[in-house]
């Protein structure tokens, strides 16, 4: 009886993994469902002693939680949060001063608190066959979208919900000044079919045929192109609008010599690979970008006060004299 008792408790033992674990990191990822799968997979592959944890959460939830939770956070590691956030959050995020940066055009990188992640362009991204079948001009300005030929045939990102649309907002403010871009998106909401949660609203109701301008991510209209669709990529003569994401420990976290060397390949290794096949704008230095049919030279438009998080609450709020 008791050599029975003996095996049943060695077999629980080792059933439930009561012996030595890998030691677990947590990621929390804000970037697309295509690049958090691609980061599983290599993390997979390339950590073998190590369990990593990727939890995909949107940018302002992600925000949030650091906020209320501070260094308690479950995360060890973030990536693709919205830089402003970042900003306002370093207070909760370690030094990363003896990390390696060379790897990065001067001046991308503003705090010792977090590395940028991407940078992401917005353009407008239009149906191709629906402009030469109807003999349309292709818009070159904010003004040309008012036209009445688009009335509900473009889509927007809505700015509450959306870095995105924030991103054409703050640059039609900066462009414009508060009130005249207030009026303009007034306006602008006559042509929309409607303001979309997420920026890949647009670039989805093109590819379903539902509207035929889309004001969107530049890195997926492309993507949309080379599986196929005749889209072209627009620039406003404006000039591009962007923002930009980083990725940061928590503070406390590197200490922790897992967390360290995760992060380490993060940004070294898959960082690089994010970039150069789904995030194309230039950051890094040598950046071999492989994603065809992806424009070059475009123009940053006027991004004033992008990572500037009270800027930002400011105009959202003023954003509900549009869509409350």
């Amino acid at each position: 009886m008791k050599k029975f008792l003996l095996i049943f408790i060695i077999s629980i033992f080792v059933l439930t993994g009561c012996g030595k674990g890998k030691d677990i990191v947590v990621i929390y990822s804000s970037m697309e469902d295509n690049r958090t799968q691609a980061l599983k997979e290599q993390l997979k592959e390339r950590f073998k002693d190590i369990d990593v944890k990727v939890q995909s959460i949107a940018t302002g939830n992600c925000a949030a939680k650091i906020k209320n939770e501070k260094t308690n956070v479950e995360a060890d590691i973030v990536i693709d949060l919205e830089t402003g956030y970042v900003d306002s959050l370093k207070d909760y995020f370690a030094d990363l001063s003896e990390f390696d940066s060379s790897i990065y055009l001067d001046g991308i990188n503003k705090s010792d608190k977090y590395f940028t992640w991407v940078k992401n362009t917005m353009n407008l991204i239009i149906d191709k066959d629906y402009f030469e079948k109807n003999n349309l001009k292709i818009p070159k300005t904010y003004d040309d979208l008012l036209n009445d030929k688009f009335k509900g045939l473009i889509a927007m990102p809505d700015p509450k919900t959306s870095g995105t649309g924030y991103a054409f907002f703050l640059n039609a403010v900066n462009v414009m000044g508060e009130k005249s871009a207030l009026k303009y998106f007034k306006e602008l909401e006559g042509n929309l079919r409607e303001f979309t949660t997420s920026g890949s609203g647009p670039t989805n109701l093109l590819k379903q045929g539902e509207i035929v301008i889309g004001l969107g991510m530049t890195s997926q209209g492309v993507a949309a192109i080379n599986e196929g669709y005749n889209f072209e990529i627009v620039q406003l003569d404006t000039g591009s609008p962007y923002n930009t994401t980083s990725a940061a420990i928590i503070k406390g976290r590197e200490d922790n010599k897992n967390v360290v060397e995760v992060f380490d390949w993060l940004i070294n290794e898959f960082g690089r690979y994010d970039k150069e096949n789904f995030m194309p704008d230039i950051i890094l230095k040598d950046q071999d970008n492989k994603m065809k049919n992806y424009p070059e030279n475009l123009k940053d438009a006027d991004m004033t006060n992008i990572d500037d998080i009270n800027t930002k609450e400011k105009l959202l709020k003023l954003w509900s004299e549009v869509d409350g």
